[in-house]
C-alpha cells in the first residue's frame, strides 16, 4: 500500500475513533456538537460538508455554554493534530463561526487565544510529513491573519450586544464597554493608527495567497 493511502486510512481511523469518543463522552446535544466538529474537520483532503457547519451554527445559536464548548473542542482538535488538512479545516470553520455565528464567538476565541489556548496562535504548527512545508506555512499564515483580523474587530466593535445580553467587548473581569468613536470625531493620530492597522491586516491577507504545492492542488 502506498504511503499516501496508508496516511488516508490512518486519518479515517482517527476520525472514527474521535467520533466514537464524542458519542460516549458527553450529553446528547454536546455529543452531536462534537461529532459535527470532527466530521467538519476530518482528514479527507476535500472541503468540509456544508451540512456539518450549518449543524454547528444551529447547535450553538441559543447557548453561550455551547459556544464555549465548541471553542474548547476546536482548541483540542488543533492541539492534537499534526495534519495540515485537519488544521486548515478547523481554521476555516473558525472563520465561518466568526462570520456567521453569534458575536459571542468573537469574545470566546479572542480571550482563549490571548490566554495561550491553541486556536489562532499556530506559529509552531508543523505537519508530521517532511514534504508538507508549504501546507504547514500556509496554515501558520492563515491563522495569523485570522488572529489579527479578530483583534481589529474586537478593537472596533463597541456597545453592541450578543443574543445572550453580553457586551461583545466586555472583558472577563466585567469591565464596562466603551462605544467606538466615529471617524469624523477621531483625533488625527487615532485615524493614522487605524489606517496602519488596516494596512497591516491587508498585508496579512495578501500573504495568504497559496504558493508552492498549493498551486498544484485541484480546484
Amino acid at each position: 500500500m502506498a504511503p499516501s493511502k496508508i496516511r488516508r486510512a490512518l486519518g479515517a481511523v482517527k476520525d472514527q475513533t474521535s467520533i466514537g469518543l464524542a458519542k460516549v463522552g458527553s450529553s446528547n446535544s454536546l455529543s452531536d456538537l462534537d461529532v459535527a466538529i470532527v466530521k467538519a474537520t476530518r482528514h479527507e483532503e476535500y472541503p468540509a460538508d456544508e451540512r456539518y457547519i450549518r449543524e454547528i451554527l444551529s447547535l450553538t445559536s441559543y447557548s453561550r455554554a455551547y459556544i464555549s464548548a465548541c471553542v474548547n473542542t476546536l482548541s483540542r482538535r488543533l492541539n492534537k493534530t499534526r495534519n495540515w488538512t485537519v488544521a486548515l479545516k478547523t481554521l476555516i470553520l473558525i472563520q465561518r463561526l466568526l462570520a456567521e455565528g453569534d458575536p459571542a464567538y468573537e469574545q470566546e476565541i479572542f480571550f482563549a487565544t490571548r490566554r495561550g489556548t491553541r486556536l489562532l496562535n499556530l506559529s509552531d504548527f508543523r505537519d508530521s510529513r517532511s514534504d508538507s512545508w508549504d501546507y504547514s506555512a500556509f496554515v501558520r499564515t492563515f491563522a495569523r491573519y485570522l488572529d489579527e483580523r479578530l483583534e481589529f474587530r474586537m478593537q472596533g466593535r463597541r456597545g453592541k450586544r450578543s443574543a445572550f445580553g453580553m457586551e461583545e467587548d466586555e472583558e472577563e473581569a466585567g469591565q464596562a464597554s466603551v462605544r467606538s468613536t466615529p471617524v469624523r470625531d477621531m483625533k488625527i493620530e487615532h485615524i493614522f493608527s487605524r489606517i496602519q492597522h488596516l494596512q497591516q491586516l491587508l498585508e496579512r491577507f495578501l500573504a495568504c495567497r497559496p504558493t508552492g504545492w498549493f498551486t498544484f492542488l485541484p480546484p
